[in-house]
Order: structure tokens, then sequence, then C-alpha cells
């Protein structure tokens, strides 16, 4: 995707506070999604939240919220 393309489609150069994605980092191209990522992020406080199947452990204060919410509100829409 060229500039002009990500700009009309995502989103225009340093617009978005944070960028996602969710299961799914194994299927890019690592090196490129951070280049464009990295250009519509704000400077300098933009932030790429990545998340997986696993549980993460953080840290006490992070983990004492996501915890919780991923056992109630994630949990039961897993297969069995």
């Amino acid at each position: 995707m060229s500039r002009s393309e990500l700009e009309q489609i995502v989103a225009a150069e340093a617009s978005l506070d944070f960028v996602t994605v969710a299961q799914a980092m194994h299927w890019l191209d690592l090196p490129k999604i951070y280049k464009e990522v990295k250009w519509v992020l704000k400077k300098p406080h933009g932030v790429i939240v990545v998340w997986c199947y696993t549980v993460p452990q953080v840290n006490n204060s992070v983990d004492s919220v996501f915890v919780p919410f991923y056992r109630i509100n994630i949990v039961p829409y897993w297969e069995p």
C-alpha cells in the first residue's frame, strides 16, 4: 500500500493515538508493519497494542486489571 493509500484508507500521518493487532502478528511483515504504524501514530506518545492467545503477565498493576477481565469476558467465548 502506498503512503497516499494508507492515508486515504487507514489514517493520516501522526493521527492515531494507538493501533491494535489481535492474534495476527505472526501473519504480518514485521519491519513493514512497524514502519507504517510508526508513521500513523501521534508523536511522541502513540502506542501499538498487540495481544495473543496467551495470558500476559506484565506487573501487579496491569495483571490485577487484565486477569479478571480476561476470565470474565473472554474465556466463555473460547471453543471447548
